[in-house]
């Protein structure tokens, strides 16, 4: 990240800007998927702008598998006066858990994870290995959802629909590297939507896609409409479903190792009661669930706080803060709703002082992540979590009283 090779040295930093310069906790977004993966935002810049109108200070990127997107993020970072935070989610397999049927952060498949790697380095680089690894996966992910589609065609060919979906049409235009399922159902909405002149004329259409069923969703509910479309014809039961092959899965400690040769940190989403209100086996006891992360070598944790009552969230963020854990929210918008980008629990319950500083505290640990390693200093996985927050109190007090400003005053890449 060459913007942050401009940055003085780290004791300079923390001496020019102490306590971080008297910055308030600043309002972070630290999960968003962007269109590189599959999102409810038309291009890159939308979610930015739209963060910068909510006045979210301090945005990160967490596309599935892909890092495309991290130039032209922080190129619109830079415009629009936010922070940028660079990271990715990844799907694995934790063997233990699935031979003993425990579900861990995926609430229907015991064995499944979902890990983010935080604070990537830019520009994105692996081992060839690890690189090889990473590309076979995003592989057979694309090739499931190739034979979906596939199947999909022939089911609407027998209904009588007069449409027609190609793997080339939808990676040319609304996927740019992570073909998901996603995609699929958004572009056959699309289709049948140009198909049709009246609410009516889609909802007849509707029916014969459905093999006679009607669709349950109304007018205008283009977010409702995708996901009537993937559970009706793309999952288990379903004409075009296609289950997924083992190998579109890392072991657990692959993952963690990818992620840590990708400049990151590795971090643990917790879904908490945010399925249906039940927890899973696996984050049922946050002391225990505590134990394992760390044995695995896991010390940072994120949650989605739209989906979990504010009690339960407050009750396992502040736990593994007071832990030594990095602790971050995001609201993720990989679907097709447009929801608002300031974080909030479920109903709308706003985050109290203590899980704004906890928030931000966990931006400033990740921002230091990035300047450290964007310095080749090998400091960054090694430093108190108390330090790393000082040196990104610091790092987010000079981009935005120092950089911004001069930034824009010059024809700066990322």
């Amino acid at each position: 990240m060459k913007w942050l090779k401009q940055f003085p040295e780290a004791d300079q930093l923390v001496e020019m800007y102490p306590d971080g310069g008297g910055v308030s906790p600043l309002k972070v977004n630290n999960h968003i998927h962007s269109p590189y993966s599959f999102s409810a935002f038309k291009n890159m810049e939308e979610s930015v702008r739209l963060a910068a109108e909510e006045d979210v200070r301090i945005l990160g990127i967490n596309d599935f598998y892909v890092a495309e997107g991290y130039g032209e993020f922080i190129g619109h970072c830079i415009r629009y006066g936010i922070f940028p935070l660079l990271n990715i989610e990844l799907i694995g397999i934790s063997a233990e858990e699935q031979r003993n049927g425990i579900r861990v952060n995926d609430p229907n498949n015991p064995g499944r994870t979902y890990i983010s790697g935080k604070g990537l380095a830019f520009p994105f680089s692996l081992p060839a290995d690890q690189q090889k690894k990473l590309d076979r996966v995003i592989g057979e992910s694309n090739r499931q959802v190739a034979r979906m589609i596939d199947l999909l065609n022939r089911w609407l060919t027998k209904q009588g629909v007069g449409v027609d979906l190609s793997v080339e049409e939808i990676m040319r235009h609304h996927a740019f590297k992570l073909l998901r399922e996603r995609h699929v159902a958004r572009v056959l909405r699309l289709k049948l939507e140009e198909c049709t002149n009246s609410n009516a004329d889609l909802n007849e259409l509707l029916r014969r896609v459905y093999g006679g069923s009607p669709s349950e969703k109304q007018p205008g509910d283009t977010a409702g409409l995708e996901d009537e479309l993937r559970a009706r014809l793309l999952k288990s039961g379903a004409p075009a479903f296609v289950p997924e092959d083992e190998k579109a899965f890392l072991p657990l400690d692959e993952i963690v190792g990818l992620i840590r040769d990708a400049g990151g940190i590795p971090t643990y989403p917790l879904l908490v009661d945010g399925a249906g209100g039940k927890i899973t086996e696996f984050e049922a006891d946050p002391e225990q669930l505590r134990q394992v992360l760390e044995k695995r070598g896991v010390y940072s944790v994120e949650f989605i706080p739209l989906r979990n009552r504010y009690e339960k969230l407050k009750e396992y963020a502040a736990y593994f803060y007071a832990k030594g854990f990095t602790v971050s929210f995001g609201t993720e918008h990989n679907t097709a709703a447009m929801i608002p980008l300031t974080v909030s629990c479920k109903g709308n319950v706003p985050l109290d002082d203590e899980l704004m500083r906890i928030s931000y505290c966990g931006a400033a640990c990740i921002a230091a992540h990035q300047y450290l390693v964007a310095r080749g200093d090998r400091q960054a996985g090694s430093l108190p979590r108390e330090e790393m927050e000082k040196i990104g109190h610091a790092v987010i007090s000079h981009y935005f009283r120092v950089f911004l400003s001069s930034s824009r005053g010059n024809r700066l890449q990322p």
